[in-house]
């Protein structure tokens, strides 16, 4: 009798796509960061939140021209291995699914810590095992199928946008604008402060390669990813950079700097005398619904990555299945969740789980941008996206930059995962490896 695959079920639209992408980068970060950057580069820090959008916007149209020429789950692993070969796909994935799985572990703390805004008395450890009890029941909806998974992650991403939008329209009346100066901290040197903040800044845009992830489920991937990438970046940039320009005008930053709901505490304390707490409970709410819509959608995409990884023989074989009823990679799903959650009851401090979490992407940008070099001159350098052969190649030079802002104790950490991947691959992968999609093309 011969053995039926299980296949991915197509679901997902444009309208999903968009939402996936918008929710899974608008998460804890613009909730948390425009006061520790400020700390860090005054009102310089706007600078960085544009920078970080730039390098968004050049890589994002990268992933943009990649998904029409090699439409498959896995996102960035699929092109870097398919245009690289199994060991920068390897390396790719490696780093891309850590990187997941470590956002999920860093989102759990970020619930920890708006958590606080409503139970100031509860415990850093009691609002944990909350977060906790949250994600494992978003693990187990996205188990259930990529359409009850995309289905939450939409009514997440427009129930999060409407207390940012609150912010940013009233807000706006209320700013003033001495707040804004000075407009750098005192006795700080300004490039590697910008630098400094722009780490932060891109721990809040990373996220829209998670439309790549699971392109074999969505409707006509080849003309709908491209189009979400694109529409996602731009939406999340300008929406940005509205909130972190309003923050900033609306109090000294330098009295918010230890809170922990920076942004509620900032529009209560502008708003209090209007609508008494209301303003804070809204955006402390908003902050929540940003941080469960990122869990969700990292959930959805990680499981994604690691079975793409599984399926070419780059993975351990365990994880190379699909539920017979629910079409989804749920040997992945459980692995990842049991790691996050591991992860959080180890190391629970915030910044660094978030620059990890940085540095793990920035690699897989890294090579996914270089797959788009290969790909595009494979084809005579036609784009299909790109308006310029050159946008892959100053993404390259970006993502080599941006290393040099990252803590020394962050990227040795990072190395010492990057080593023990390696360690992993040639231990018991290599050699065994499907070859690469364009590779075994090419062979024929």
């Amino acid at each position: 009798m011969r053995k039926v695959r299980t296949k991915f079920s197509k679901d997902l639209g444009l309208f999903d796509s968009v939402l996936l992408g918008i929710g899974f980068i608008i998460g804890s970060g613009i909730f948390l960061f425009p006061i520790l950057m400020a700390s860090k580069a005054g009102t310089f820090s706007l600078v960085s939140w544009v920078i970080a959008g730039i390098y968004s916007i050049l890589t994002g149209l990268c992933f943009a021209e990649n998904a029409q020429k090699m439409p498959r789950a896995g996102g960035l692993y699929a092109y870097a291995h398919g245009a690289l070969g199994n060991v920068a796909g390897f390396l790719t994935g490696w780093a891309f699914w850590t990187g997941y799985w470590m956002t999920l572990a860093t989102e759990m703390v970020a619930t920890s810590l708006y958590l606080k805004f409503f139970l100031p008395s509860l415990s850093d450890f009691y609002r944990i095992v909350i977060a906790t009890v949250i994600a494992l029941s978003l693990t187990a909806i996205n188990y259930r199928g990529v359409k009850s998974g995309g289905r939450t992650e939409d009514i997440l991403t427009i129930g999060k946008l409407g207390p940012l939008a609150v912010f940013i329209i009233v807000g706006a009346f209320l700013v003033s604008y001495s707040n804004y100066y000075p407009l750098a901290p005192a006795n700080v040197s300004l490039l590697p402060a910008v630098g400094s903040a722009t780490i932060f800044a891109l721990w809040a845009y990373l996220g829209v390669e998670i439309i790549t992830v699971p392109e074999e489920e969505i409707k006509d991937a080849k003309r709908t990813v491209p189009r979400a990438i694109i529409i996602s970046v731009f939406t999340v940039m300008s929406i940005y950079l509205l909130v972190a320009a309003v923050a900033l005008g609306l109090g000294r930053w330098g009295n918010f700097v230890n809170s922990q709901a920076p942004l509620a505490d900032i529009f209560q304390a502008a708003t209090q005398r209007y609508v008494g707490n209301a303003g804070g409970i809204l955006l402390a709410l908003g902050g929540l619904i940003a941080i469960l819509g990122s869990i969700n959608a990292v959930i959805l995409g990680a499981a994604r990555i690691s079975y793409a990884m599984a399926r070419d023989r780059l993975f351990p074989q365990i994880i190379n299945h699909l539920h017979p009823k629910f079409k989804t990679p749920d040997r992945a799903i459980i692995l990842q969740t049991i790691l996050a959650i591991s992860l959080v009851y180890a190391l629970s401090d915030f910044t660094i789980l978030a620059s990890l979490a940085v540095l793990f992407t920035i690699v897989p940008y890294l090579f996914s941008c270089l797959a788009t070099i290969m790909l595009i001159s494979k084809a005579g350098w036609k784009t299909h996206v790109l308006h310029t052969r050159w946008t892959p190649f100053a993404a390259v030079i970006f993502s080599v930059i941006l290393f040099y802002y990252i803590d020394l104790k962050v990227l040795l950490l990072g190395l010492a995962f990057i080593l023990g991947g390696l360690f992993l691959y040639y231990l018991s992968v290599h050699g065994k490896a499907k070859p690469p999609p364009l590779a075994s093309k090419s062979t024929d």
